[in-house]
């Protein structure tokens, strides 16, 4: 059931039973391979029924079936098991089992036995009988052609190119015969339209600073706990080139084995994602045939990297042996932070903060716009950590009876220490907020839209006028149509250049714009040309700029362009041979994100074999009743009316999941940062016992100093959340003047759960931390 013939003029590559090369077959005769004759009971002289489908009128599917003689059974190798003489039918070929198929025609289930899905398995579409080429044109041939393919057999490289060179030759211009590198283009279109790396290189950026500063942090408790052993090493005559190296090699050590680790949870990581993209986000990416693909040469290159990084924080921490004396370190004092002048530090993060500015302007309007976004938000997250730190190096006075008075006041007593807790929540909230606010929300009058209610493409074109009572009587168009008013689009086929396309597009596809449309006007340009005073009243009349043989004005999307395409304002894109389309003008997040438009007269001109239309735009105060209206009366013309709305919500759908990624890195950074705050109340516990000890003696209950390390923490807490979001606001500041809402909804509740979250595990590192006995403390006090 459901197999495959095969017409060949040549049958080379098939052999008979007894290993021969079988010969030609003759109008009526037919060759089996070895599996389906065996399936038959056939023997050479049978008679052979094929039963198979043909498309009638109005794609009506009626049964039709031919009689042949065996003439023989093939072998199954060579050309016999050739899956590639059945052509690629999306739905059949990329299926792991029959019975999961996606054809456009009824097929039985019931009919496919085990060995039917046994040869499926092994030989895929393999053709499992062959007629002779004749006979295959004249039973199957269709409206498009009577060939599914021409195979060449050239012996060499050599004669490859010789035969291309007579081809070219002998071939008449009037074939329409073009040579292109399928194979290269293939390759290259699977690396996608866009490599969001660098953007996932740019917001991990701050999660290793995070990491980097943890690291940090970590080695700073270490050395303050291993100071007196240290100075008695240095007392007793080792040098202290010997000790920074012990300790050196110690942290190496254990980052050579962390590292380790981290290569097993950042593939972790990455199928995480895709088991994402396979569920929760597959209604965005529209396809689940994603696989994780991991490069040796890429996990090396990140355990190196991180391997140096980690060893320069260690080498840099363990400097400050080299400025402390020996009978510092035996007592243990660490704490010799130098002061920094305040006014020049006020100064530097001031001219950050304008250099955030600056950078988040230009990002709008610069091509590196991803690279100057991330330049701002790292700006001005650093100016604004160091405004904090200033502000606790600056004297504090005032009541301190309070728990709250007690916590904030705590809190400055390690400045650097305080400071890189602070900005480990800092730069995880900067992730958060920075890729959240880029989300696109659902919103009324969206100039997306155009002001039409609906977007209908046909994949047969039609010919007649929908807005005509006549044209819809033709169509069988009776009722429900009268209150809409259709805009028709000529179609040039070609790829869909918006991010619903995963692949890199070869040729865009392109719309002729008619008159009426251009006359109409709207939509929201983000980029023009130099306009003159008619076309500033209405941009779209540059699609009627004369800019030489060959090229043809275009409008086109901004995102796409800038994402999809990697072109600019004024750039070229070929179109046809021969013919470039020139970008005049940009639209901002419009229904056009998977095409270029043109000129009407102009797509005529060069394209009069395209005749009909298959795109409309519709207004209508019913877009639903309209919808359904056009559905069910050009079904055969296989009409899809969608709410321009839902198109809309589809594209940012992609945009979405993309932030959705982004925002992973920033859950992990918070994670860092929580991890980091609990260290910091255990180690203060730890150095405050006698402190909390005196403070319980004098009547402070367990729950009140609780409450006081929930503050000192809680405060460096949000201090990071609040630096971290106005550093991520800066670094959109122009997003923020957008017609477009921000979500705020969504960042706040995102922004309310890191606080919940942090606040938690601050509640239970200070509930553990004070549950050891503060006696002994109060005696050694």
């Amino acid at each position: 059931p459901y197999s495959t013939v095969t017409g060949l003029d040549d049958p080379t590559g098939l052999y008979l039973a007894d290993g021969q090369p079988a010969p030609p077959l003759a109008a009526d005769e037919l060759y089996l391979d070895s599996w389906t004759a065996h399936e038959l009971a056939a023997a050479p002289g049978d008679s052979i029924a094929l039963t198979y489908y043909v498309v009638g009128p109005r794609h009506a599917l009626r049964t039709e079936q031919a009689h042949f003689r065996l003439q023989g059974i093939v072998q199954l190798r060579g050309l016999a098991i050739d899956s590639t003489l059945t052509p690629a039918y999306p739905g059949l070929q990329e299926e792991g089992d029959m019975a999961t198929w996606d054809l456009p025609f009824p097929i039985d289930l019931g009919q496919i036995r085990p060995q039917d899905e046994a040869y499926w398995d092994r030989y895929g579409a393999a053709p499992k009988a062959f007629v002779a080429a004749r006979t295959g044109q004249r039973l199957w041939r269709s409206r498009h052609g009577a060939l599914t393919a021409i195979r060449f057999y050239p012996p060499s490289p050599a004669h490859h190119q010789s035969l291309r060179q007579d081809l070219l030759k002998r071939l008449s211009p009037a074939a329409d015969f073009s040579w292109r590198p399928v194979r290269q283009q293939a390759i290259a279109a699977s690396q996608g339209a866009t490599d969001f790396s660098g953007l996932f290189i740019g917001f991990s950026l701050f999660l290793i600073a995070a990491a980097a500063l943890l690291v940090i942090l970590l080695c700073k408790f270490g050395l303050e706990q291993r100071a007196s052993e240290a100075g008695l090493l240095l007392a007793t005559g080792y040098p202290l080139a010997a000790v920074s190296r012990r300790f050196l090699g110690e942290g190496i050590a254990l980052a050579a084995l962390g590292g380790l680790l981290g290569l097993a949870g950042a593939q972790l990581y990455a199928y995480l994602l895709l088991v994402g993209l396979h569920t929760y986000w597959l209604e965005a990416i529209g396809t689940p045939f994603l696989h994780l693909h991991v490069r040796w040469s890429s996990l090396g290159m990140g355990y190196l990297a991180t391997l140096l990084l980690v060893s320069l924080v260690l080498w840099r921490t363990v400097q400050r042996y080299h400025r402390l004396p020996v009978r510092a370190l035996l007592a243990g004092a660490l704490d010799t932070a130098r002061q920094h002048p305040r006014g020049r530090r006020v100064v530097l993060a001031a001219l950050a903060l304008v250099l955030a500015f600056a950078l988040s302007i230009l990002a709008s309007m610069a091509e590196a716009a991803t690279a100057l976004f991330l330049g701002s938000g790292a700006a001005a997250l650093l100016a604004l950590l160091a405004l904090f730190a200033v502000w606790l190096c600056a004297p504090t006075s005032g009541r301190l009876g309070s728990s709250l008075g007690l916590g904030l006041l705590n809190s400055t007593r390690k400045p650097s220490r305080s400071t890189l807790c602070t900005a480990l929540v800092a730069g995880a909230t900067f992730v958060i907020v920075a890729a959240g606010a880029h989300r696109q929300v659902e919103w009324a009058d969206d100039p997306g839209t155009g002001g039409f209610a609906l977007v209908a493409q046909a994949e047969i074109p039609l010919h007649q006028d929908l807005n005509s009572a006549d044209g819809r009587f033709e169509l069988g168009l009776t009722t429900g149509l009268d209150a809409a008013r259709f805009f028709p689009f000529r179609v040039l086929p070609g790829d869909d250049v918006s991010c619903l396309n995963l692949y890199r597009p070869q040729t865009p596809r392109v719309l002729g714009a008619p008159a009426e449309f251009v006359q109409r006007g709207g939509w929201s340009f983000r980029q023009t040309l130099a306009l003159t005073p008619a076309e500033r009243a209405n941009p779209w009349q540059l699609l009627q700029r004369n800019l030489g043989p060959g090229v043809v004005p275009a409008i086109g999307d901004f995102h796409s362009a800038q994402w999809i395409l990697h072109k600019g304002l004024g750039d070229d894109i070929p179109i046809a041979e021969g013919l470039a389309a020139r970008l005049v003008g940009l639209l901002d997040g419009s229904l056009f994100q998977s095409e270029l438009l043109i000129a009407a007269d102009r797509f005529a001109a060069h394209f009069p074999e395209r005749e009909g239309y298959g795109y409309f735009l519709v207004e209508t105060e019913q877009p639903a009743a309209v919808a359904a209206a056009l559905e069910r009366g050009l079904a055969t013309y296989g009409l899809d009316a969608t709410l321009s709305a839902e198109r809309l919500q589809g594209y940012r759908a992609i945009e979405n999941t993309y932030l959705s990624t982004f925002q992973t890195l920033g859950l992990l950074g918070l994670l860092l940062g929580t991890l980091g705050l609990g260290i910091l109340i255990l180690r203060n516990v730890l150095e405050r016992c006698g402190e909390l000890a005196t403070l319980s003696a004098c009547g402070f209950g367990r729950a009140r100093l609780r409450a006081m390390l929930l503050y000192e923490h809680g405060f460096l807490l949000l201090a990071g959340q609040v630096i971290g979001s106005v550093a991520a606001l800066i670094a959109v500041a122009p997003r923020l003047f957008d017609p477009a809402p921000l979500p705020w909804a969504s960042l706040g509740l995102s922004l309310g759960l890191v606080l919940a979250a942090g606040l938690l595990a601050c509640a239970v590192a200070a509930h553990l931390a004070l549950r050891r006995p503060l006696l002994a403390a109060l005696k050694a006090e």
